[in-house]
């Protein structure tokens, strides 16, 4: 059996924002910690119960999406390397939050592309019977 070998430095990438005052601001998008996915995961707000007879049932008021600056504030840096604060973040336009969401989920593999990858590595896997 192969060994493992992980690089556990974050990918980043530079991403710089042109202020209503022309001013340029470097920032970095950073690749999730286990504990921000994990945090970002549980704030879909799903609580899950069973009723009286046993079946599975939302609990509270369902499903809250997070989001696009909710993702975004855990992921994008500024030049002190410190997280941006979503008060920030929420006054950028629409256009941009989405175009920051779509690279920091890549960074973290949580775009289409990596999910399906998984997916797809996971059934191969399982089909040869192989762990």
């Amino acid at each position: 059996m192969a060994n493992l070998k992980f690089n556990t430095v974050l990918k980043e990438k530079e991403v710089i924002l042109v202020g209503a005052d022309n001013v340029e601001k470097t920032y970095k998008l950073k690749e999730l910690t286990g504990p921000q996915r994990a945090n970002y995961n549980n704030s879909f707000g799903v609580k899950m119960g069973f009723d009286d007879n046993g079946k599975p049932t939302v609990l509270g008021d369902g499903v809250q999406i997070p989001s696009a600056c909710d993702f975004i504030a855990l992921c994008l840096y500024d030049s002190e390397d410190k997280l941006v604060p979503i008060e920030v973040i929420n006054i950028y336009p629409d256009r941009v939050t989405n175009a920051l969401q779509k690279e920091a989920m890549k960074l973290s593999g949580m775009d289409k592309k990596a999910l399906d990858k998984a997916k797809n590595e996971l059934k191969e896997s399982n089909s040869s019977g192989t762990e």
